[in-house]
């Protein structure tokens, strides 16, 4: 047995461990959306008629309508709303409390967003012919707007902010000559 990063002490089961929490978890959340439906005014009922709890009728109606809206829409369509309207409020929050440095955050975030919807109007095989293409921009656009990261203040000092100070010295040595 070794020690874990919580100072607990790691079997060699495996992920026995976090099955059971993992496990845990869905229950308490099942029993949570199931004590809710109860309250609800057609749901018991449907539920009793199917011989089922209210939450199972709930939950499995979620899904249904989740996974028709991923085929109907698509699920690059789906990425492109979460990563739009949950930046979009974020930046409008961070106006509001007049954040520091959130310009340079906000912008830079929706410059590298921008540039994926312009690769993909230049490249639009990248939505069909390349399978992971989506999922490694949502993984990309949540690293760049989500708090914990501020990825793009990292892409902007990394890169943006050299190509334009080069570009500012190129156009600096044009004007002295």
């Amino acid at each position: 047995m070794s020690q874990g990063p919580d100072n607990e002490k790691v079997s060699g089961e495996g992920g026995e461990g976090q099955l059971a929490k993992l496990q845990s978890f869905a229950k308490q959340v099942f029993d949570d959306v199931n004590k809710k439906c109860k309250e609800l005014p057609y749901i018991p009922k449907v539920a009793e008629s199917a011989k089922v709890e209210p939450g199972v009728i709930v939950l499995g109606g979620f899904t249904v309508v989740s996974l028709l809206l991923i085929a109907i829409i698509g699920f690059n369509a789906i990425v492109n709303m979460l990563c739009f309207f949950w930046p979009a409020y974020l930046s409008i929050k961070a106006m509001q409390e007049k954040e520091e440095g959130y310009d340079k955050q906000w912008l830079t975030y929706f410059m590298i967003f921008g540039f994926f919807h312009v690769l993909e109007s230049f490249y639009p095989s990248l939505l069909t012919e390349h399978t992971f293409y989506t999922l490694i921009k949502l993984f990309v656009l949540f690293w760049c707007f989500l708090p914990q990261s501020k990825g793009a203040e990292k892409v902007y000092t990394l890169g943006i902010e050299k190509v334009l100070k080069m570009a500012g010295a190129a156009e600096d040595s044009k004007k002295t000559e």
